[in-house]
């Protein structure tokens, strides 16, 4: 009874909770803080036991297992030759396979060399590559270096080019302001009020007056292009049978372009 009762004791203190499962009186001194009470129970029952019993594992004879591939239910990873070998990695001769598997084949082999090319070249390849990486930084450089001096030689013109394009443009916008102002005026003059620039009246009013500035042009240059045209003839006139040098005759009816500098 008393190695029961330690037997008991002993369990309440590893596993708490099968206390209660013990049936015993006055164990409340081997189970610590528990009322007796609450264990008190008749002599004649004793302590219920609990076996740490642990079944050990479904024996599996691993040695014979070998799949068969013919089998269409067999899954497809068991049929190639990676599982082979991981089933003579672990049966060895009993999985019927030979140690020869376990060496890459010639396709395996190949890709081990290209893989061993890309990633662990030779010592030789190195150095070619290092020589040729450092050639073609010296040839970078030496463009670079080639194209300042180049555009420190072209500074003084590309500062007087950016100064001319700034006083361009401000001639620009004077310009246009001063036409704006031009239009204001002319609208106020026409309408007899001040008009908002963006309003259809003074959008249409703008049309007509470039319209009419147009065709002011084109008269003009036409005036300007009669008024060549008559010293023309007043020059032939005046050359005593219309010869020049060559002896090439002048054409009086000629078209006549326009020079360059005229608008």
């Amino acid at each position: 009874q008393i190695f029961i009762i330690n037997m008991a004791a002993s369990m309440a203190r590893e596993f708490p909770k099968l206390t209660f499962l013990c049936r015993f009186r006055n164990a409340s001194p081997c189970l610590g803080n528990f009322p007796a009470v609450e264990y008190s129970r008749p002599r004649q029952e004793c302590c219920v036991q609990v076996a740490r019993y642990r079944a050990p594992p479904f024996p599996v004879d691993r040695g014979r297992y070998k799949p068969d591939k013919s089998d269409p239910r067999t899954p497809e990873y068991k049929k190639t030759l990676k599982f082979d070998r991981k089933m003579w990695g672990r049966q060895g001769d009993k999985s019927g396979f030979s140690a020869s598997i376990c060496w890459p084949t010639e396709a395996e082999l190949e890709e081990m060399l290209e893989e061993e090319r890309d990633w662990q070249p030779s010592l030789a390849e190195m150095q070619s590559n290092i020589a040729a990486r450092r050639a073609a930084e010296e040839r970078e450089r030496l463009a670079k270096e080639k194209l300042i001096a180049a555009n420190l030689a072209r500074m003084p013109q590309l500062i007087e080019q950016v100064h001319a394009d700034r006083r361009l443009k401000q001639e620009q916008l004077e310009e246009a302001k001063k036409r704006k102002d031009h239009l204001m005026a002319q609208a106020q003059e026409r309408l007899g009020y001040g008009v908002n620039p963006k309003s259809p009246k003074f959008i249409a009013m703008v049309e007509e007056i470039e319209k009419e500035e147009r065709k002011q042009k084109k008269q003009a240059k036409k005036a300007k292009q009669e008024a060549m045209k008559e010293a023309y003839r007043k020059a032939l006139e005046a050359a005593e049978g219309g010869r020049i040098q060559d002896g090439a005759a002048i054409d009086p009816q000629a078209q006549l372009k326009p020079h360059k500098g005229s608008s």
